[in-house]
């Protein structure tokens, strides 16, 4: 059977196995197109092929990847490999654990991305506040609030996503699209004004001393 091994560009899911469902030749000699659907998500690719031998039904009858070594020259895949964009200047393990949340999220599974989410917020904040209780995430925004890192505002949204994230882990009902796609958006404005601005603005403090001192 002719598969496409690849990320997913609809849930993120590496070395995903897409199964050929069709396959259209082109006016161009050589040049076929192939509808495959994604094993996790069921979304569909579309790949195109040049080569001699690259016919329709060739292509069905090819057993394995197509995007490896078969005699074909790959022209693309559609749609593009989803980027996947997180804040600068994280800590390894924050970071690690922000990708993880972004790739569930991508994979459409809101109950996970949202208890995902909360997660990373957890172990970014406990950096600012390490001597408050694990898992006292309330008190850690709070206290981040009292020192000013955050904004009144921010703050509010932060408890009002944080209560999401419990309902998510705990509660009867099940996470919305909409509540994760609030839970990726505060912790990334979050991640970055804790983490990305204040590394940023370190670095053009240095590069101005620097100028200063020539």
């Amino acid at each position: 059977m002719a598969v496409l091994v690849m990320q997913c560009p609809h849930c993120g899911a590496e070395n995903m196995t897409f199964s050929v469902m069709q396959a259209v030749g082109h006016l161009v000699p050589g040049k076929t197109s192939v509808l495959a659907l994604c094993a996790g998500c069921d979304e569909p690719v579309l790949a195109s092929f040049r080569a001699e031998a690259a016919q329709a039904n060739y292509i069905l009858k090819t057993h394995g990847n197509l995007l490896s070594d078969r005699g074909f020259t790959s022209l693309g895949t559609w749609p593009s490999k989803q980027s996947l964009n997180i804040p600068e200047s994280l800590p390894d393990r924050v970071a690690k654990n922000f990708m993880e949340a972004l790739k569930i999220r991508n994979a459409k599974h809101w109950n996970a991305a949202c208890g995902s989410y909360r997660r990373c917020l957890e172990i970014a904040l406990k950096e600012f506040a390490p001597e408050i209780e694990a898992r006292m995430l309330e008190k850690r925004i709070d206290k981040l609030a009292a020192e000013q890192r955050i904004t009144p505002a921010l703050q509010a949204w932060a408890h009002e996503l944080r209560l999401d994230g419990n309902e998510a882990l705990h509660g009867l009902e099940d996470a919305t699209e909409e509540m994760a796609e609030q839970m990726h958006h505060l912790t990334f404005f979050l991640l970055t004004y804790l983490y990305t601005l204040p590394q940023q603005i370190d670095e053009v403090r240095a590069r101005r001393d620097a100028a200063k001192q020539e």
